[in-house]
């Protein structure tokens, strides 16, 4: 007849057994499949050859060949406190992971403790002494549950799918802070170009108000033409002081993006060209790998999946290996000398629910609805950057037809400007022409600086709706 000894490592040796060999995982079998969006095969508004155009190397923003705008870019990922906060929940993510994979090892404490003891004379019958005795222990404890359903193998993988999610998060963070700055770096450059279309028109307005003045001197002006010369030059200058208001709003704006203080930062004065890449569409599909957005979705998704197969798994017993030795004594002399201090406990521990109430089935329905909510918020961002990207393509295109048609408009208006002040100079028109077609020249300068404006942020946005891969 076989003796407990025995049958106990032949039972232990069995569960580590079935623990190390079990390949088959019942909350991968148990979590629900599914749930990936449809794409649709083309952008609406792309352009033909767009799924043809190569892409480029290197981050995005230097395919606009601005030194400056590199180097404000350069300060984002080290300086916004947006990022840094994004990182440190990077961090947390994989620190609850590391919690989480630590389940799968045995879990190995050691105590000791000190007792001094004395038993009241009133619970004693037999002796007229009380009991009164010290007690000393040192034991180290071991417990490793066998993960034979796969409960822990998920667990690990829904914390890898979280982990990921906040790495893809920290990502769109980063992709959202540098497009922002991009779209007010490019609308502080052309607030700077409509503040020298300004300027021109102010000196083109000081010099009227002095020829007016003039003629006013030598008998051949009137009142009237120099109050109108002078009400244009002032309301010149009013709209550039706006301008002033608009172009340092920005400034601040960028200067926060760039994690500094607005006092700490000035940016050049040179309003320099802004040149816009080509920006390929390429086809839907490509958004899942390249918008961090969607890969958040995408791992939220997997994660809330993994989570109805371990609710699920949660109703099959726990198995654990529980392992308990060390020594005890009355006296410190003999702690260790003495054979008979040493003690220990070795075997299986099984935990099976049975009864709670449907709290267990209530944490399947939980996880379920959880997931079935993954799924849709999964669909909704697949539809949302689908339609950011067409919205930015159709932008790009309408706003191009516009500055063509508003670059003839300017050079229309600088033509009818030059006859209105030839046809002045010979007395055919009065100076209410002139200053009519100069403010219709200038209204068309600005005009044609801000679609530029829209047109430089459109780029900027459809790089963004992409996932800022190029």
């Amino acid at each position: 007849m076989s003796s407990p000894n025995v049958i106990l490592q032949s039972l232990t040796a069995t569960l580590v057994g079935l623990a190390l060999t079990s390949c088959t995982s019942l909350v991968d079998r148990w979590s629900p499949e599914g749930g990936e969006p449809q794409t649709p095969e083309r952008f609406r508004h792309a352009a033909a050859n767009d799924s043809a155009a190569a892409p480029s190397s290197g981050p995005w923003w230097k395919t606009y060949r601005d030194p400056e705008l590199n180097e404000l870019m350069s300060r984002v990922e080290t300086n916004n406190p947006d990022v840094m906060s994004a990182l440190a929940r990077v961090d947390q993510a994989y620190a609850a992971l590391g919690i989480t994979g630590a389940q799968r090892f045995p879990q190995v404490g050691g105590t000791g403790s000190f007792t001094n003891l004395k038993d009241s004379a009133n619970s004693l019958r037999f002796t007229l002494d009380p009991l009164q005795y010290e007690q000393y222990r040192l034991a180290v404890n071991a417990s490793w549950e066998l993960d034979l359903w796969g409960r822990i193998r998920g667990s690990y993988r829904r914390e890898e799918f979280r982990s990921e999610a906040a790495q893809a998060q920290y990502e769109d963070v980063m992709l959202s802070l540098r497009a922002a700055l991009a779209r007010q770096y490019f609308a502080l450059r052309f607030a700077q170009q409509e503040k020298a279309i300004l300027a021109d028109g102010v000196a083109v307005r000081e010099e009227s108000l002095q020829l007016q003045e003039t003629r006013m001197a030598e008998g051949a002006g009137v009142k009237l033409d120099v109050a109108r010369a002078r009400t244009e030059l002032e309301s010149t200058r009013v709209q550039a002081a706006e301008l002033d208001r608009v172009a340092g709003k920005l400034e601040h704006a960028i200067a926060v993006l760039a994690g500094e203080a607005p006092s700490n930062f000035t940016p050049s004065k040179e309003a320099s060209p802004v040149r816009l890449p080509k920006v390929p569409a390429g086809v839907p599909s490509e958004l899942l790998n390249r918008r961090p957005d969607l890969r958040v979705a995408e791992r939220n998704l997997r994660a809330a999946a993994k989570q109805v197969g371990i609710r699920k798994v949660d109703f099959l017993p726990r198995i654990s290996l529980m392992g308990d030795g060390g020594v005890a004594s009355l006296r410190t002399d003999n702690l260790f000398a003495s054979p008979e201090s040493v003690y220990r406990s070795l075997g299986p521990q099984v935990d099976l629910p049975l009864f709670q109430g449907g709290v267990r089935t209530s944490a399947v329905a939980q996880a379920e609805a959880a997931w079935r909510e993954a799924v849709e918020n999964y669909q909704s961002a697949l539809l949302t950057a689908v339609r950011e990207v067409d919205d930015s393509l159709l932008d790009l295109q309408i706003l191009q037809q516009q500055i063509d048609a508003q670059a003839r408009a300017v050079d229309a208006a600088n033509e009818t400007a030059q006859l209105s002040k030839e046809r002045f100079d010979r007395g055919l028109v009065s100076y209410f022409e002139v200053v009519d077609a100069e403010r219709a020249r200038l209204e068309a300068q600005r005009v044609e600086n801000s679609l530029r404006s829209e047109h430089a942020a459109a780029s900027v946005q459809l790089i963004q709706a992409l996932g800022g891969s190029l």
